[in-house]
C-alpha cells in the first residue's frame, strides 16, 4: 500500500471558529477544508438558525458523511446561541437524583445538537476532580470517585447515544491530576500506574459503550514516557485499544494546543502511528494532510492510514434530527445550586440591593456567548420579581456575582487572590452580603463569606442562582411558596 491508496485528508477534522471568523471566513475556510477532502468539522459559536444552515450547506456540497462536532459538555447552549444551556456535571453530580439528571442532560444535550446537524458531541469529560489546584477540569467532571464518574458517565452516553448523536468520552488515560493546563503546555502526571488505574477507571466502565474517545496531551511516565499521550503507541494501541478493548474511533485534543508542541503538523503523523483516528482542529489543515501524504510513502504507515479513514468513514454517525423535548433548563438549574436558605434570613428583597459582578477571568475575556456584563442577568431576574436592585455603593444588601470557571489558557484553577480580596471586601462592605459563585463550590470555603454555589457562567446558571435567591428568600421570610415551585 502506497500513499495514493488512501486520502490522508479524511482523519482530519477542521475547526470552523463562528465566535471569533466573520461569516465569510467561516464559508472560505469550510470550502478550503471540503476541497481537500477532510472527514468533518469541530465547530464553535454561533446562533443555531446559522448553525443549521451553515452545516446544511457543508453536508450538501460534501456529498459524504461528515463528523460535525462540537464541545457540548454543559448542553448544547455552550457553544450555539438559541439551544439549551445546562449545568455543568459537578452540579448534575450533585443533585438529590444524579442519575436521573445526567440521563436528562445527555437526551436534551443530543436532541438539540442534531437540531443544527450536531451529529458528535464532544463530551461527556470522564477525568476524576482529583486535584484542586487543576486549572482546566474541576467542575467539568463528575466527581473524584472513580466508580461514580464512570456510572454517571456511562448514563450520560447512554442517553446521548441512544438519542442519535455520537458520544466522546474525553480526556484518555484522565486529565484529572494535573496542575497545569494542557491549552498552554505539556502537564506530566507524575504518579504511580497503580494510582493512575483510578483513572483509567472510568474510560473502562464506557470503552464499549462509547463511539468514540479523545486522547490528552499529557504526559504519564508510568504508563508510557514523557511525551504527550496522544503519540504514545503504548497509551493509544497498548491500554486503550488492547487492555481496554476499546474498539471506536480514537481522536486527539486540539491540536492547537501547547500540549501537541509547536510542529502539530508533525504531531499528526505521530499520532495516527500511535493509534489515533482522528486529527482534531489542526493548525494548518492543508500542511496536515501534506504532512499525512508524505508519511503515506511507508508502507506501515499507509496501512495505519488507510485503517483509520476506515474505521472513521465506518463509524460516523448519521445526521437525522431528534425531536426537540419539552424542557425547563431554569428550573433544572435551579436544582443544581448549593446553598442555606438561612444565609438570606435576615434580607429583605425590598430594600436596595447591589448586584456586581466579578471575574476570575480578565485575561481570557468573558465567557461565550454572554451579552452583558457579568452580574446583570442576576440583577435583572431579582428586579423583575419585585427585588429593589440598584446600583448605590451605598445599599444595605450586597450580592456578588464571582466567575471562577476552568477555562483553556487561564491557568489556574484557584481564583487569583486578589479577585478573592475583592469579593470578600464587598460582600463584607453591606449589612446583608453574600455571593454567588459561578465556579466549584470548594471555592466557597476559600472565600469565607456568605454565599451559593451556581457553578458555571452560562446564563442558565445565573437565573437559576436568581430564581433560588428569590425562592429561598421567601423560605426564610415564612412567605408562601411562589412562581417556579415544584
Amino acid at each position: 500500500m502506497t500513499r495514493s491508496d488512501v486520502d490522508p485528508a479524511r482523519v482530519v477534522i477542521e475547526a470552523l471558529r463562528l465566535d471569533r471568523w466573520s461569516p465569510d471566513e467561516v464559508e472560505r475556510r469550510a470550502d478550503r477544508a471540503l476541497a481537500l477532502g477532510v472527514g468533518g468539522f469541530i465547530l464553535f459559536g454561533g446562533d443555531a438558525d446559522r448553525v443549521g444552515r451553515l452545516v446544511e450547506r457543508i453536508r450538501d456540497d460534501a456529498a459524504r458523511p461528515l463528523w460535525i462536532g462540537a464541545d457540548l459538555e454543559r448542553g448544547a447552549g455552550q457553544q450555539i446561541r438559541g439551544l439549551i444551556e445546562l449545568p455543568p456535571p459537578a452540579a448534575l453530580a450533585s443533585r438529590p437524583r444524579p442519575d436521573a439528571a445526567v440521563a436528562a442532560a445527555g437526551r436534551v444535550t443530543a436532541c438539540e445538537a442534531l437540531s443544527v446537524g450536531i451529529n458528535w458531541v464532544i463530551a461527556p469529560v470522564l477525568d476524576l476532580d482529583a486535584e484542586p489546584d487543576n486549572p482546566i477540569i474541576a467542575t467539568r467532571s463528575f466527581g473524584a470517585d472513580p466508580r461514580r464518574v464512570g456510572e454517571l458517565g456511562v448514563r450520560w452516553i447512554d442517553a446521548c447515544q441512544s438519542t442519535g448523536a455520537a458520544a466522546c468520552a474525553k480526556h484518555f488515560p484522565g486529565h484529572g491530576r494535573t496542575t497545569e493546563d494542557s491549552h498552554i503546555g505539556l502537564p506530566s502526571i507524575d504518579v504511580s500506574a497503580e494510582l493512575l488505574d483510578e483513572d483509567l477507571a472510568p474510560f473502562a466502565a464506557a470503552a464499549d459503550r462509547v463511539a468514540s474517545v479523545m486522547v490528552a496531551h499529557v504526559a504519564y511516565p508510568a504508563l508510557g514516557g514523557e511525551r504527550a499521550a496522544t503519540v504514545e503507541p503504548k497509551i493509544v494501541s497498548g491500554l486503550l485499544r488492547g487492555r481496554l478493548g476499546f474498539e471506536g474511533v480514537v481522536s486527539t485534543d486540539a491540536m492547537i494546543m501547547g500540549g501537541a508542541g509547536s510542529d502539530d503538523a508533525s504531531a499528526a503523523v505521530e499520532a495516527v502511528a500511535a493509534g489515533c483516528d482522528l486529527i482534531c482542529y489542526p493548525t494548518d489543515a492543508e500542511a496536515t494532510v501534506t504532512s499525512l501524504a508524505r508519511a503515506g510513502d511507508d508502507p506501515l504507515f499507509a496501512a495505519r492510514l488507510e485503517e483509520a479513514s476506515a474505521r472513521s468513514a465506518r463509524n460516523c454517525p448519521p445526521s437525522a434530527p431528534a425531536s426537540r423535548p419539552e424542557f425547563e433548563p431554569v428550573a433544572f438549574a435551579r436544582d443544581t445550586i448549593t446553598g442555606d436558605v438561612e444565609v438570606l434570613r435576615s434580607w429583605r428583597p425590598r430594600a436596595p440591593t447591589r448586584v456586581v459582578g466579578v471575574s476570575d477571568d480578565p485575561d481570557v475575556g468573558p465567557p461565550a456567548g454572554r451579552a452583558g456584563a457579568l452580574g446583570t442577568i442576576v440583577a435583572e431576574d431579582l428586579r423583575a420579581a419585585g427585588w429593589r436592585v440598584t446600583d448605590s455603593s451605598d445599599a444595605g444588601q450586597c450580592i456578588v456575582v464571582l466567575a471562577a470557571t476552568p477555562r483553556g489558557w487561564k491557568g489556574r484553577g484557584a481564583p487569583a487572590a486578589d479577585v478573592v480580596e475583592r469579593t470578600r471586601a464587598l460582600v463584607r462592605s453591606a449589612r446583608r452580603g453574600l455571593v454567588v459563585l459561578l465556579g466549584h463550590r470548594r471555592w466557597l470555603d476559600v472565600l469565607g463569606v456568605p454565599g451559593i454555589c451556581a457553578w458555571s457562567t452560562e446564563t442558565v446558571m445565573e437565573r437559576a442562582a436568581a430564581d433560588w435567591l428569590r425562592l429561598a428568600a421567601g423560605a426564610a421570610a415564612g412567605a408562601p411558596p411562589g412562581r417556579g415551585d415544584r
